[in-house]
């Protein structure tokens, strides 16, 4: 009951969720209070504008993103963990796992395990998403004796926790950790305390140094083209956004 309470206000919380209750207490003030429903208006107009713009959905990517850079030669370590995403069941009428953007989590995580860097992958995620990773990564080859899978996580918080309970089962002390650059600042700080060495692998960069390149670059005509707001622009910060408030709440947390 709890989550379904959350997800609803949660929705509200989303720039596009915000401004549309905005619009909507707008109608209610036209006429009583106009001057405060123009500011309602410009509020949306402003939050719309800026948060869905192109130029700053990139800058603000990469100021959380590039945190953390892959590395062109790990180290050894007892396990690769996912925290997965990004994999969509074989429900009908779909033929097989389905992929969305996150998925390249689990392919990443194939890749550093072909290359032998650990003889383990331990997959944590909710239920609903453990049979497909799992699935998929077996597809792409780790043998299903190879695979670790905890799939009772709501959030990174009960991931990172469960997941630490597979790793001190198992005595594992180095860790390879896998998810999108996105979330790594987050989930390496929730690690931080953890009595195993924990090394990030990020990957699913929305950044990379070209878009960057030609973000500084003044470019009028690139200017123009990108100068209205998008919906994955939109999307985009707002999930830039959630991390700062969620790694701000873990460390405020963290003093008491």
């Amino acid at each position: 009951m709890l989550n379904i309470i959350g997800s609803f206000f949660l929705q509200f919380l989303k720039p596009l969720g915000f401004v549309v209750l905005l619009l909507f207490i707008t109608l209610f003030l036209i006429k009583k209070k106009p001057k405060t429903a123009i500011c309602f208006v410009l509020i949306s107009l402003v939050i719309i504008f800026v948060l869905g713009n192109p130029f700053f959905s990139t800058f603000v990517t990469r100021s959380m993103e590039w945190r953390y850079m892959p590395s062109q030669s790990y180290a050894q370590a007892d396990a690769i963990l996912i925290l997965a995403e990004g994999t969509l069941p074989a429900n009908t009428p779909r033929q097989r796992v389905e992929l969305e953007g996150q998925a390249d989590r689990a392919l990443y995580a194939a890749q550093l395990y072909h290359k032998g860097l650990a003889p383990v992958v331990i997959v944590s995620c909710s239920f609903s998403r453990a049979s497909s990773t799992k699935t998929f990564l077996m597809e792409l080859g780790v043998p299903e004796d190879a695979i670790l899978v905890q799939s009772g996580s709501s959030n990174m918080r009960s991931d990172v926790r469960m997941a630490t309970e597979v790793i001190t089962t198992n005595n594992y002390e180095n860790i390879l950790l896998v998810t999108s650059a996105l979330q790594m600042d987050r989930a390496m700080f929730l690690f931080k305390d953890s009595d195993f060495k924990v090394v990030p692998a990020p990957t699913d960069y929305k950044v990379t140094l070209r878009d960057w390149e030609a973000f500084t670059v003044v470019d009028w005509k690139a200017i123009l083209t990108n100068l209205m707001p998008t919906t994955s622009a939109l999307d985009q910060t707002f999930n830039v956004l959630w991390e700062y408030v969620g790694l701000a709440f873990y460390r405020v947390r963290s003093l008491f």
